[in-house]
């Protein structure tokens, strides 16, 4: 639990909109240098692409709908006052997250870069390492068992 010396927030430095953002950007660099483009119908792509912008954009405002309920902030420098475990949280530890990877493959595939596509993994990687296990420790310091028990029973993506 949580002491008076403690912060009442993860110890997050990084904004994870701005990873996948830099990704992305990124991906178009990447393309200028080294074009890596995926060989499908271009109706096809942008539909898929389009598709899959969408569904990320409805998963991610799903998971801030549910956040807003508890009078949560999504931003992981805020404090967390309770537990979501309802909505997208039954499926994904991180909702928010795998929205923004979506939505990431999304303009990738709609934009047939597979830079931006590919440059997904190691996005994951980064936010694991420098948001995502900093946000589950302080889960666990400050809600202790409960914790424990929501991140055995939901997997951290899907």
């Amino acid at each position: 639990m949580d002491t008076p010396s403690t912060p009442d927030h993860a110890d997050v430095h990084i904004l994870p909109p701005l990873a996948f953002l830099a990704a992305i950007g990124l991906g178009v660099l990447l393309q200028l240098v080294v074009s890596v483009r995926m060989e499908v119908d271009g109706g096809l792509l942008v539909a898929l692409g389009l598709a899959l912008i969408a569904l990320g954009v409805a998963a991610a405002a799903w998971a801030i709908v549910w956040m807003r309920r508890t009078h949560q902030d999504p931003d992981p420098r805020k404090p967390t006052p309770e537990l979501i475990a309802g909505g997208p949280y039954r499926f994904s530890r991180n909702p928010i997250y795998v929205g923004m990877a979506l939505i990431q493959a999304g303009i990738g595939i709609a934009l047939g870069n597979l830079w931006i596509v590919l440059l997904i993994v190691p996005t994951l990687m980064v936010l694991r390492r420098t948001v995502i296990e900093r946000e589950e420790a302080y889960l666990e310091r400050k809600f202790g068992d409960a914790y424990v028990r929501y991140r055995a029973s939901v997997r951290r993506w899907l």
